[in-house]
């Protein structure tokens, strides 16, 4: 791929920043979770991402993207997300913080009571378009864990790559991420540009190759936790074993990003050709904030320990997300 790498001259600080507040809210309880955070170079990956970002905002990065892992994804992956009910509880209050509304004890745990306290900070000088736009896919994050859920008790598998990308785009929170570069040190996309089909095209293309990179080396993990991949899809869909399986996926990331790459070279000009210079420096500056996005992850799953094998929660983190309200998670139940 053609983009250069960039990092945040922050990052440093943004690490420690990050590691503070997850102590603070009980995200981190002892010296293996913390050695963790900074072998998943969990502050790095949030500085690829925003190499523009401001002290703060990188600070406000790296927080996020530690919140995400294990605090968060990482407690689907076992009996809790394999309870629908459950799954839904939670993610509705969570929904509720973004979308302003009040929470309820019934789902009070650490993970949600620092998401409350990050959501507000993350999106603090946000226009009403770009906040509403924030809602939107950040809710649509939390609702496709949910749908995970639900795939998981009923053993359902995709048979469609296309049908699987659409779902991982919201897994992934590929697109409130990229909002947030809009946010984070990059320029606000008008509403009138951002809903560009053009645009549309390219921030897809970016989210499939996010998800075909992060699915190719986090196999070892998700052979044990039996959660969707795209790797798994090929091997079904063309009966082929695993090397098969990854080379087809490299084919067809390269696929992508030439797809890109060639959007950029005749389409993008084309669009920039009827804009004014603000409009111009906005669609330029969003293809900036699609690499940042791939070319970061890119670099990230290669040098972050996060995927070297299965991953089991620590006794200590099982209730971070549930807490120790309700029944306790089990497999079944229905919506």
């Amino acid at each position: 791929m053609p983009w250069p790498l960039r990092g945040n001259p922050h990052v440093f600080a943004a690490r420690d920043s990050a590691i503070r507040w997850m102590t603070e809210f009980g995200l981190l309880r002892d010296d293996r979770s913390i050695e963790d955070f900074a072998d998943w170079r969990l502050a790095e990956v949030g500085g690829f991402f925003f190499p523009d970002a401001d002290a703060r905002q990188c600070a406000l990065a790296a927080q996020m993207m530690g919140w995400s892992f294990l605090p968060f994804d990482d407690q689907l992956d076992g009996p809790l997300g394999r309870d629908p009910l459950r799954v839904a509880r939670i993610c509705t209050a969570l929904i509720g913080i973004v979308h302003g509304e009040a929470r309820g004890d019934a789902t009070d745990s650490p993970t949600v009571r620092a998401f409350a306290d990050l959501w507000g900070r993350m999106v603090q000088g946000a226009s009403v378009t770009l906040l509403r736009r924030l809602r939107h896919h950040w809710a649509a994050y939390f609702s496709s864990q949910v749908t995970e859920a639900i795939d998981r008790v009923d053993g359902f598998r995709y048979a469609d790559l296309d049908d699987y990308f659409r779902l991982r785009v919201a897994s992934t929170c590929a697109f409130g991420r990229n909002d947030l570069g809009e946010l984070w040190g990059g320029t606000e996309v008008p509403a009138v540009l951002w809903h560009h089909p053009l645009l549309e095209q390219m921030r897809h293309l970016a989210a499939d190759l996010v998800a075909l990179r992060n699915d190719s080396m986090s196999t070892t993990h998700e052979d044990v936790s039996g959660l969707h991949n795209a790797i798994f899809i090929i091997e079904r869909e063309r009966a082929c074993d695993r090397e098969r399986a990854v080379a087809v996926a490299s084919r067809l990331a390269q696929a992508k990003v030439d797809r890109l790459i060639a959007l950029e070279h005749h389409s993008v000009p084309r669009l920039l050709r009827r804009l004014d210079g603000a409009g111009q420096q906005a669609v330029l500056g969003y293809a900036d904030i699609l690499h940042h996005w791939i070319r970061g992850d890119y670099e990230w799953e290669r040098l972050s320990g996060r995927h070297k094998q299965h991953r089991v929660l620590p006794e200590w983190a099982t209730t971070l997300l549930a807490g120790t309200h309700g029944r306790a998670a089990g497999a079944g139940g229905s919506m």
